[in-house]
């Protein structure tokens, strides 16, 4: 046995534990972004994730509240009450970017 583990040399783990500077980032989450909220910051917080326009997803919002007759509003309001609150964009994408579990 021992010149067999000689041979073979010290035994490691098959998925070594990777370095801070290569763990996984959080990635994007939903949120409510409080910098240039105008109602509740849902909207920013959907264009912060989709990486879209804020003006072009208030403008989606609208006509799809007015399309199906409030029913996205009653979807704003959970969403109002679900979401987490991050207090700026910039704040939003460094949490994004950060080590999963830092």
């Amino acid at each position: 046995m021992a010149g067999i583990l000689a041979e073979f040399g010290p035994v490691s783990s098959a998925r070594p534990s990777p370095s801070p500077a290569e763990k996984p980032s959080r990635g994007r989450f939903w949120c409510r972004i409080n910098e240039g909220k105008w109602f509740a910051g849902v909207c920013l917080g959907i264009a912060a994730y989709g990486g879209f326009r804020v003006d072009w997803v208030r403008t989606v919002v609208l006509l799809l509240t007015m399309l199906t007759g409030g029913l996205l509003a009653v979807a704003y309001l959970v969403l109002l009450l679900v979401l987490p609150v991050v207090p700026t964009v910039s704040d939003y994408e460094r949490q994004r970017d950060a080590p999963r579990y830092a």
